[in-house]
């Protein structure tokens, strides 16, 4: 996951010291809440907006991966389009 998101120049992370969650920014995108809200809806993918977690989670998005590899797959290939 951490690959596939660093595709995207916009895509701000940190490598997780050992959960199933990816917390991540992309660059110009403020509103956490109005990004997911987008993406569900642009490319089918549901990630939790970081507002979720309390102030200092603003502009950032959850995304979980314990999932199926080929379902992850096929979310990263909706998902970074869309933050293009």
């Amino acid at each position: 996951m951490i690959g596939r998101l660093s595709e995207s120049p916009r895509v701000r992370l940190t490598r997780p010291d050992g959960a199933f969650y990816l917390f991540f920014q992309v660059e110009g995108e403020p509103d956490s809440r109005a990004l997911a809200l987008r993406l569900l809806h642009e490319a089918n993918v549901g990630l939790a907006p970081g507002s979720a977690f309390g102030p200092g989670g603003e502009g950032h998005l959850r995304l979980c991966f314990a999932g199926s590899v080929e379902r992850l797959q096929t979310a990263m290939d909706r998902l970074l389009p869309a933050l293009s």
